[in-house]
């Protein structure tokens, strides 16, 4: 099924204005990034069991629609993942997050938060 233009907008929307797995995490890894053009800033907490599989994946951080709306909705389907999992993000994620309308129009924005997950797990798999 393809999601209409609109539908993206929507979905993104809803999850700017009401983000799933928001605020800190106390005892967790964390990791920060931004896009220096617009000031957008996200860090993400995780907490890793030994296993690898993460226990615990929230974040906060302050931008525009597309890049808070887009953490938003990454770390939700991301609930449960393995740091190899957030490893091997890449930005057709990105792509599949927000659609290609979006991430054409704002692509620092759009793909902020896969690119933060991503070096978090590189920085957590380094430590483990």
């Amino acid at each position: 099924m393809t999601t209409s233009h609109q539908d993206a907008i929507e979905r993104l929307l809803d999850h700017y204005r009401r983000p799933r797995y928001y605020g800190e995490l106390a005892d967790a890894l964390t990791y920060s990034g931004g896009v220096p053009d617009c000031g957008d800033t996200l860090t993400v907490y995780l907490r890793v069991a030994s296993d690898g599989r993460l226990t615990a994946l929230q974040f906060t951080g302050q931008g525009c629609s597309v890049s808070l709306g887009t953490a938003s909705i990454l770390i939700e389907r991301l609930q449960g993942a393995t740091l190899a999992d957030l490893a091997a993000l890449d930005e057709v994620t990105a792509i599949e997050v927000v659609g290609p309308d979006i991430l054409q129009a704002r692509p620092q924005c759009a793909t902020l938060a896969y690119r933060v997950l991503k070096a978090a797990a590189q920085m957590a798999m380094r430590q483990a």
